[in-house]
């Protein structure tokens, strides 16, 4: 019986832990002056919760921006946006 509810409770407490977990989502296009970059992948980097996001304009120009799980911008082009749209 006490294995049962500690397990119980650890599978609660994983839980829990997942629900409060955060991801950044990737704005579907970018607008750099008068330029406008689609998104063209959004990869969830699952070691670290990371979020990049690969945008393309129509010549074929590429920006990359990749975010932490809160939305905080890591590394990616000078163009990128400092912070992204948070979910999960």
């Amino acid at each position: 019986m006490m294995f049962t509810s500690r397990f119980a409770l650890l599978a609660l407490l994983t839980f829990l832990a997942g629900a409060n977990a955060e991801c950044a989502k990737c704005d579907t296009t970018l607008k750099v002056g008068t330029t406008t970059y689609t998104l063209v992948g959004n990869t969830l980097e699952h070691a670290n919760g990371w979020t990049l996001c690969t945008y393309s304009d129509n010549a074929g120009d590429k920006v990359v921006c990749e975010y932490s799980n809160g939305g905080i911008i890591i590394d990616g082009d000078a163009v990128c946006p400092l912070t992204a749209s948070v979910w999960c």
